[in-house]
């Protein structure tokens, strides 16, 4: 974890399947011996919306308002298939839902 202070130029690239995040913290809790945190990203223009993500690890990452910059490992699972039809064309198909995931690399 890295603190708004550093700049992108002071941070090593991430290696495969790893990602540098950086935003504001919105939220955290905490499940078992996880904690969960939820960060802002800032909005790439005016005229768009910040992204919302999640990361999860064993430590704290900062207080509610930080701004942090996190290396996380990105992760995913796939959920139960459903079927699906489409409206136009009326085709089946099978959907497989994929969820992410981000771990704090700590």
């Amino acid at each position: 974890m890295a603190t708004s202070n550093e700049t992108s130029s002071t941070t090593k690239a991430p290696a495969f399947m790893q990602v540098h995040v950086k935003g504001r913290i919105d939220a955290r809790r905490r499940h078992e011996k996880t904690t969960y945190t939820r960060i802002l990203t800032p909005a790439p223009d005016a005229y768009s919306r910040p992204q919302t993500i999640e990361i999860r690890s064993k430590g704290t990452l900062g207080q509610v308002g930080d701004e942090v910059i996190v290396l996380a490992q990105l992760g995913g699972y796939t959920r139960k298939p459903f079927r699906s039809t489409d409206k136009e064309t009326g085709e089946v198909s099978t959907v497989t839902p994929v969820d992410m995931t981000l771990d704090a690399i700590e």
